[in-house]
């Protein structure tokens, strides 16, 4: 919170400046970024592996067991030690990111059942008590919420709005010198789909990472949240015809059906244990879990929640996975459309990898919805379960697969093209007698690797990280997705579309 306070202060500082002194935007815009203070957020030394966000106790952070209805979070666990500095010898000649949308309000459906939770604790003739006491003052966090629902917060400590700036002038310092070739060679195409606060977030991503006159410099490209769209789509759960209809037990509904089973395994004592406590009223399931939705949204909207100490640590922990059981089989590995959807963006960014910037150019960014990502990671199988399944009689605690620090809101996944050295081979001709004849290859020869960077945390490939810093070399990595495209199926083929619809990403290209 303080890092947030202070960058504002940056940006009021030199807005009056610039106020004052008559400059331009890119003069205020230069000015925010060479201010001192806003360097304790845009720091050109990125966090090392390790650096866990403070805690908001001593020893527990809620934010890491929401499931992903937190502020953005640095991703410790998994993580490659080293931090996200390239490799010593590398750097980084190509980003692709897959971003999140940032921080929200709730969505409509949970918004409704926050308010008819609100509405029953007021309608009753009873005075809470215990760990719900608070709630006979406690008031709704949305004062007009036909407005702010499905929207980017943009007030208070965790604004969406302040989170997706501050992450474009992050980016702009880790990679200014890709900045510098996408300008000279008019390289700035970037990309949302189409739901309002996903192209917002790309909006103020746009004035953090080109500038406040961003749409001079660079062009958004908004890309249709529809079912026409086939495979050339950013969101292929919208058109992927066969999940998204529930044509067989696979469908998108499929994760909500797993949900339910295991919210039936931990809540129901939950329950007892608040209605007990509270003989004037009831609470039904429902309820109870929509009040551990309103800990994650409360906190994003006005910076804490009183809703988050009603549970245990243990209740907090069987929440986050009752999301992550959600997402692992409704766009996660646990459903056999998922792999087939995420190929999609996965398959066009291998090729621009392949080609390489001077063909292709540095800089792709796409902006998305947190079941847009999963898909991806499946594909790549970046974080392989340790068994077949989540369970839904008993919480797993030794998974790989976490949704709090995998797609927090504002969650990206960064895929790095690192250049490095290539090692000098040399040999001679002393066998044939020529002791004093040696030849050396030419310096300067490189070799191409690619890394995964999950919010700001390195993760290694199973498989494939003989790289350096634990990287997947360029071929290698060309090769697994091809393999992992056989695997999965062909987008048309799998989800029941006919064979003139599009079957894959055609504007992902500067």
């Amino acid at each position: 919170m303080v890092t947030v306070a202070v960058l504002l202060f940056a940006v009021l500082i030199a807005l009056f400046n610039s106020l004052v002194t008559g400059v331009s935007a890119v003069e205020f815009l230069h000015r925010l970024y060479s201010n001192p203070l806003s360097q304790l957020v845009i720091s050109p030394s990125d966090p090392t592996e390790g650096s866990k966000p403070t805690p908001l106790d001593d020893t527990w952070d809620i934010r890491y067991h929401l499931g992903g209805n937190s502020p953005w979070i640095l991703k410790v666990s998994g993580t490659v030690d080293g931090g996200i500095e390239p490799p010593p010898g590398c750097v980084v000649d190509q980003v692709h990111m897959l971003s999140r949308h940032a921080e929200r309000y709730p969505t409509t459906l949970a918004g409704i059942r926050m308010l008819e939770l609100f509405q029953h604790i007021q309608k009753a003739n009873t005075t809470l008590t215990g760990e719900l006491a608070f709630a006979n003052d406690w008031d709704f966090f949305m004062s007009d919420p036909s407005v702010r629902l499905e929207n980017l917060v943009s007030t208070g400590p965790y604004a969406g709005t302040l989170e997706a700036f501050a992450t474009g002038v992050k980016l702009r310092t880790r990679y200014e010198h890709l900045l510098d070739q996408a300008l000279a060679h008019n390289q700035t195409s970037f990309w949302a789909s189409s739901s309002k606060r996903v192209v917002e977030t790309a909006g103020y991503f746009g004035a953090g990472f080109f500038g406040l006159d961003w749409k001079q410099l660079a062009s958004l490209h908004v890309i249709p949240e529809t079912e026409d769209r086939g495979g050339n789509t950013l969101t292929a759960g919208k058109t992927c015809f066969k999940y998204l209809h529930n044509a067989d037990e696979y469908g998108r509904a499929h994760g909500y059906r797993k949900w339910n089973e295991w919210r039936e395994v931990y809540l129901p004592a939950i329950v007892e244990r608040l209605n007990k406590r509270n003989s004037g009223i009831k609470f039904s399931q429902d309820e109870v879990y929509s009040m551990q939705e309103l800990c994650g949204f409360e906190l994003i909207a006005t910076g804490k929640s009183k809703w988050c100490d009603v549970f245990t640590h243990e209740q907090w922990e069987h929440f986050e996975y009752a999301r992550d059981v959600l997402h692992y089989y409704r766009t996660g590995p646990g459903n056999p459309y998922s792999g087939t959807m995420g190929w999609l963006w996965l398959n066009a960014t291998v090729d621009l990898l392949t080609k390489g910037p001077a063909e292709t150019g540095p800089l792709f960014f796409s902006f998305v919805h947190d079941g847009d990502i999963i898909p991806m990671l499946t594909a790549l199988n970046v974080l392989p379960p340790q068994t077949p399944r989540l369970p839904t009689s008993n919480l797993l605690t030794n998974r790989t697969f976490r949704t709090s620090d995998l797609v927090p809101m504002g969650g990206r996944i960064i895929l790095e093209r690192l250049a490095c050295p290539a090692p000098q081979g040399c040999w001679d001709k002393a066998e044939y007698g020529y002791p004093h004849m040696r030849y050396c290859e030419p310096v300067g020869k490189e070799e191409y690797f690619v890394r995964v960077n999950v919010n700001d945390g390195i993760v290694a490939l199973p498989g494939c990280k003989t790289g350096p810093g634990q990287s997947c070399p360029l071929g290698d990595f060309a090769e697994r997705v091809a393999r992992r495209g056989r695997e999965v199926g062909e987008f048309r083929e799998v989800c029941g579309l006919p064979r003139n619809a599009k079957g894959g990403i055609e504007f992902l290209h500067q």
